[in-house]
Order: structure tokens, then C-alpha cells, then sequence
């Protein structure tokens, strides 16, 4: 039987598939965005299993009121943690739900294991499972998974971003005016609310239209996929936006700092993300901001 290019290869036997592409910065022939697919999969089995009512999702809050965790986040966690270390049990894994292995490995994989947990507990249905690995310095693989639509965003570096295996590419709006954008803010601190009042009126006056949807890695690969032309957020943490900026990368995108400085680390920063066709009129609109 043959694999389709979204079929995990597991196990320490894997070898390329004859005449795949070698995949800049990755193995010949992408184990790791093979198994990054299958592990954001098999995080979404997990999430939908919670949200099909199989009992209480304990929801339990990180803060005040903002920040909230529930078993469908660990659960996600445990199966995409499994699903990496089936393949790559010397790789270590950063979660928001938790860390596996050595941090300073040369391979880390990064998981948001449920991206917009607020909106799941609520039933509201955009959210996903984030998954992407760095390698030296650098994001190699990244898969985002919306398990409710079933929509499979994956990217390997130089290899091209997919949409359930269509490539993907982003929207052409050359205007800030005509553009979709999304900002959105998870915070108690006032300092923190005042901050995005004044990004949000800011982007109300001069973008085509302003949203906040509540998930940061599927709102990249919204802009990705030519559905939004940009995201705006302060204090992102790697698992939340190296799938996402990977895979609107290979589409054709953008994702920097707010001063216009590329973004290479895994430290939290202020982002900003377009198609790339309005970024520098976007930086300019909110480079006092920074």
C-alpha cells in the first residue's frame, strides 16, 4: 500500500520514501514533519474525545480568570509527547502542559497541545493542536490541526506549506485598509489590557476590519491560507506561534517582531504577522506601540 505524504512513517526503522525530496534543515524525505502530522493528529483524537462529553473537563485557571487549563490540554499533551518520542525518544519536548527530556537537546520539539482552550470550553469551535521541532537554532517541521474541521496545516523549512497536501499560498491585498486582522490579548494585568486597547483602536483605524479569535497558531495558518492578512500579539511563547510562523513562511508570509526584527529565538516576544504584501505599512501604523 502506498503512503500518502500525510501518512506518519513511526519507529526507529524509518527510512525515505524512494523518491522523496531531500527538505532543507530536515532528514531526507521529512520523518520529523511526518511524525509532527501524526502527533498533532493524534493530540486532536484526544481533544475531540473531551469535547464529546466524556465527563468533566476540570477546568482550572492559571490566573485570575484569563488563563485556563483543562484534561483535554493534558491529555492533548500526553499524546502528542507519546507520538514524538515513538519515533525520536531522544528528543526533547516543551509543552504549555509540560516538559519531556533534556530542554538543551539539539532537537526540541515545541507543542501547544491545545490552542485556544478558552474557546473549547466554551464550545466555540476554533481551536488546535500546535506542534513544531527545532533543530539548531532553527524550525525545521510544524503541523497545526483543527480537529473540528479536520484541516491539517504542515510545513517543513524550504519544503512548502500544505493544507491537507494542497499547497498553500497567502492572500494578494496590498492595502492595510482592505486588510483582515486579527489582535487578541489572554491577560489580568491592567498594564497588559491598557496595552491592547490602544493596539486594538490603532489597527480599528486604519486595517479593513479587526478580529480576535482566541487561538494564535490557527490564526497564522488563517493568514497562511489567504483567509486573514495579519495577527497582531504582545508576550507569544514559542509553542504558541513556531508551527504557525513556519507554515505561513513556506506560504509566502511574515511574522517579525514589532520593530520589524525577524523573530528567530524561542523567547516570549511581541509579534506581528501579514502576508508580507502589507507588513511594512503595518509596522509603520504600530511602531510607536512597541
Amino acid at each position: 500500500m502506498t503512503s500518502s505524504p500525510e501518512d506518519p512513517q513511526t519507529g526507529p526503522q524509518w527510512r525515505p520514501l524512494p523518491g522523496s525530496p531531500p527538505v532543507a534543515g530536515a532528514w531526507p524525505g521529512g520523518p520529523e514533519l511526518r511524525v509532527a502530522i501524526a502527533a498533532a493528529r493524534a493530540g486532536g483524537a484526544a481533544v475531540m474525545r473531551r469535547r464529546r462529553g466524556a465527563g468533566d473537563l476540570e477546568i482550572r485557571y492559571k490566573d485570575a480568570r484569563a488563563n485556563l487549563v483543562t484534561l483535554a490540554d493534558t491529555d492533548s499533551q500526553r499524546a502528542v509527547t507519546a507520538t514524538i518520542h515513538a519515533t525520536f525518544p531522544w528528543h526533547a519536548v516543551i509543552g504549555e502542559e509540560g516538559t519531556s527530556g533534556d530542554p538543551g537537546a539539539e532537537r526540541v520539539w515545541y507543542v501547544d497541545p491545545l490552542d485556544g482552550t478558552t474557546n473549547f470550553s466554551h464550545g466555540l469551535p476554533f481551536f488546535c493542536v500546535s506542534v513544531a521541532l527545532r533543530a539548531y537554532g532553527a524550525t525545521v517541521a510544524g503541523a497545526v490541526y483543527d480537529p473540528v474541521h479536520d484541516e491539517m496545516f504542515a510545513a517543513s523549512a524550504g519544503g512548502g506549506a500544505t493544507l491537507n497536501g494542497e499547497r498553500l499560498r497567502v492572500s494578494a491585498v496590498s492595502r492595510l485598509d482592505q486588510a483582515l486582522v486579527v489582535a487578541q490579548a489572554q491577560t489580568v494585568d491592567p498594564d497588559e489590557i491598557r496595552a491592547y486597547a490602544l493596539l486594538a483602536e490603532r489597527l480599528m483605524s486604519l486595517a479593513g476590519g479587526l478580529r480576535s479569535l482566541g487561538s494564535p497558531a490557527l490564526t497564522l495558518c488563517a493568514i497562511a491560507a489567504g483567509r486573514l492578512e495579519a495577527y497582531c500579539e504582545y508576550t507569544m511563547d514559542a509553542w504558541d506561534i513556531l508551527a504557525g510562523q513556519l507554515i505561513l513562511a513556506e506560504a509566502g508570509g511574515l511574522l517579525t517582531l514589532f520593530d520589524g526584527r525577524a523573530h528567530d529565538t524561542t523567547e516570549r516576544v511581541d509579534v506581528v504577522a501579514s502576508n508580507g504584501y502589507i507588513h511594512a505599512d503595518l509596522i509603520n501604523a504600530l511602531r510607536d506601540l512597541a
